[in-house]
């Protein structure tokens, strides 16, 4: 899968796994890359996902669906419902961020959101990275993001994503 990720391996249903055609060298140039990429360690995790959701989060404004916008509702709810019975709701931020990565339209991010989502659910977890103090102050900026989307506003979401991101930020990292 991995090999597939970075284009080396190409799979074709019902016909089997080919190398692609990229020649020789660059193949062993990027076998060498892959090789020796380190785990990501959990704080470089976090600063690509706020890098990639805030790209993500413009594009859901545009080009959101009515199904997109009530399962980013749906997902919100469930946070939502968490929070207020003083639960944890790690699972549940992220799927929140998950359903608007979707609704971007754009597959290949929301591949790679789904790729550092577990890394990041087990630090939360096995870290307890931020408190209770955080999570009900994510209601209100969850709420802000959710509504920026449905009302197709991409700077405003944009804009309401980065004040739930310094959050998370200055919570959790200082």
């Amino acid at each position: 899968q991995r090999l597939e990720f970075y284009g080396i391996l190409k799979s074709i249903p019902q016909s089997g796994t080919f190398i692609s055609n990229i020649g020789g060298v660059a193949l062993k140039g990027i076998l060498d890359d892959i090789i020796s990429l380190e785990q990501p360690n959990f704080k470089s995790l976090v600063e690509t996902r706020i890098f990639m959701e805030l790209k993500a989060v413009k594009l859901a404004a545009i080009r959101r669906t009515e199904e997109d916008l009530s399962k980013i509702k749906a997902a919100l709810d469930a946070y939502n419902d968490k929070v207020n019975k003083n639960e944890e709701a790690v699972a549940e931020d992220l799927l929140f961020h998950l359903s608007i990565a979707r609704a971007s339209g754009n597959s290949t991010l929301n591949t790679l959101m789904l790729s550092i989502t577990p890394e990041i659910i087990t630090n939360f977890e096995k870290y307890h990275v931020c408190d209770s103090n955080l999570s009900k102050q994510g209601i209100q900026e969850h709420q802000d993001i959710y509504e920026a989307i449905k009302e197709q506003n991409p700077s405003l979401a944009k804009e309401k994503m980065k004040v739930h991101f310094k959050s998370l930020y200055e919570y959790c990292y200082h």
